[in-house]
Order: C-alpha cells, then structure tokens, then sequence
C-alpha cells in the first residue's frame, strides 16, 4: 500500500510541476482548538475481540486538542509551495468493564478497572502548487503524515499497546472562497488517500475573517474517519467536532 502510495504521489507532483504558484512571498501562521469526540470499534492480535470505543472504554465527552501550522508560499512555479502542521489527537478514559475481551493477545475480564489512551497525533508536511489565485483559491498536492503512538489499554494487573508509527502519502485539496470587500471568506481543505478497504478521510470546513493587517479567525468543523484491516488488526474510527482558531498572515 505504502508502495503505491508513494508512486501515486510522486506522479501527481511531476504532474502538477508546471501549476501556478501564488503571485507573491507569504507567510502564515496559526493554532487551532479542536474540540473532538471519539467515536468506532477496533481489534488487535490473532483471536482479538472487537471493542467499542465508547461503550467499552468510556469514550464519551469531547476532547480539546491543539492544531498548529507554519505555511509559506512563493511565486516560483516548478517549486511546491510548503506547509507544516501538527495535530494533537489523543483522549484517555477511565472504566469498568462489562465484558471480557482480548487486545494484542491480552485477556481483560468483566469487571476490571481499566484505563485507556488512543492517541493519533501526528505531524504533516504537504506540499502543494495554487492552481488558481483570484478571489477562488485552489490548492492540489500532497502530504506525508507522520505517526507517532497508537492504543495503549491497563488494568490493575494487565498492560497492552497497539503501537501505530510510521509515515503515509496522501493526496491534498483545498479551496477557498473570498466574498467582497467583507473580508470574510469559506473554505475547505482535506487530506485522504484509499487502497483495497483502507481509507483515511481527514477534511474539515470553515467561516473565517482576515483584517486589512493580517490578523485572522477561523471557526468551522473537522472530521477525521479512519477504516483499516487486515489478518490481525482491525479500525473504524471517527474524530470529529468544532474547532476555533487564530492565525496571523504577513
């Protein structure tokens, strides 16, 4: 999958290598707050049992967690325009259980008190070309999304980790829509890539406001959406819900 990916990526960007790029030097940075809910089921090890996120484990309530990012773009045209962002994606939870099941070949009983953390945080670099710069902006690229933890399940007298560590392409779209003389604007951006029944889905919509200086805010929604299996292993996930946040563009 991986493999494919990459090529499938590699190929876009020889493709996109003559795109416009903006028509001036720009900078942006920026810090979001997304307040996220867990949502979906996963398995792990050779007879594992399914678990339920938030019948299981106690996954209920949102979450808050930080969202931030550093974009430049430049008007050279064979060059890609580069952005770098990181998104904290961890919620823990604290329950007793009331069935018993196996997670990475370890048996929890009804009954104990078990504590867990899914934590998908993870750090992207994408790099895009602007394929149209006028009061409808297009952005088309790609992004390599970097992992760093997993799931992590303890009880009193049992420990087990599904670590999730690595690196994966996928494609970039993103869209903005500016409305006259207001200074307000709509947009829309995501990342996704799909293989056989893999997917990963993280997209997000936003009303924001940018001010004759520079100073801006952004209120919308985001949802990530991550299904994955294979012999042993087994995800569908959702993380979604509002987010506000603050940016500065010079």
């Amino acid at each position: 999958m991986k493999k494919t990916a990459i090529a499938t990526a590699l190929a876009l960007s020889a493709g996109l290598s003559g795109a416009a790029n903006a028509d001036f030097l720009g900078f942006t940075v920026g810090a979001n707050n997304w307040q996220q809910e867990f949502s979906g089921t996963v398995r792990s090890g050779a007879i594992g049992d399914t678990v339920d996120i938030e019948n299981d484990l106690g996954y209920s309530d949102d979450e808050g967690n930080n969202n931030f990012y550093v974009a430049f773009e430049h008007p050279v045209p064979l060059i890609p325009n580069v952005m770098l962002a990181r998104t904290e994606l961890e919620v823990s939870a604290e329950n007793t259980l009331t069935k018993s099941f196996d997670f990475e070949g370890v048996s929890f009983s009804v009954s104990d008190d078990i504590r867990s953390t899914a934590d998908l945080t993870h750090t992207d670099l994408t790099l895009y070309y602007e394929i149209l710069d006028n009061w409808v902006s297009l952005d088309i690229g790609f992004t390599l999304r970097s992992f760093e933890e997993g799931f992590t399940l303890t009880s009193s007298t049992e420990s087990a980790e599904l670590s999730i560590d690595g690196t994966l392409p996928m494609f970039y779209v993103g869209a903005k829509f500016e409305l006259p003389f207001s200074g307000l604007y709509v947009i829309a951006n995501g990342n996704w890539i799909s293989y056989d029944d893999d997917t990963i889905m993280d997209y997000k919509a936003a009303l924001g406001y940018e001010s004759s200086i520079g100073l801006g805010v952004e209120i919308g929604m985001r949802s990530f959406e991550l299904e994955y299996e294979d012999d042993e292993e087994y995800a569908d996930l959702t993380i979604d819900g509002m987010y506000a946040g603050v940016f500065y563009h010079f």
